[in-house]
């Protein structure tokens, strides 16, 4: 099989759900290691890792904020609160400006595949 990132990451993914607590970060240093994985692709893998709990943890977390009877609207406006909590006014606009930005690329994207 070609070791291609995908490739990598579909093993690293199938081994970790064979035996879900192991240290995953052991798992992708082992498997890299055997692979002769290069640096770059292993923090590669381990950033895209990190995403992949982001998304499934922040999925959790609607799922009950639902469950609990809030709108997805009150709970976005709870995580940008908690994302913003003892930043300066600087950072908050900052944050801001970028949810618009990526706002924006969205819609225009939507857009253009229409």
């Amino acid at each position: 099989m070609e070791q291609t990132f995908e490739n990598i990451l579909t093993s690293l993914l199938e081994a970790y759900e064979n035996n879900p607590t192991q240290d995953i970060d052991a798992l992708i240093e082992e498997k890299c290691k055997e692979w002769e994985v290069a640096d770059d692709q292993i923090h590669l893998l381990k950033e895209t890792n990190g995403l992949i709990d982001s998304f499934n943890e922040h999925a959790n977390s609607l799922e009950k904020a639902k469950a609990d009877g809030w709108s997805r609207k009150r709970w976005m406006l709870n995580e940008m609160d908690r994302i913003t909590d003892g930043r300066s006014e600087e950072e908050k606009a900052q944050i801001a400006s970028a949810i618009s930005d990526t706002n924006e690329k969205v819609i225009e994207e939507t857009t253009a595949k229409e």
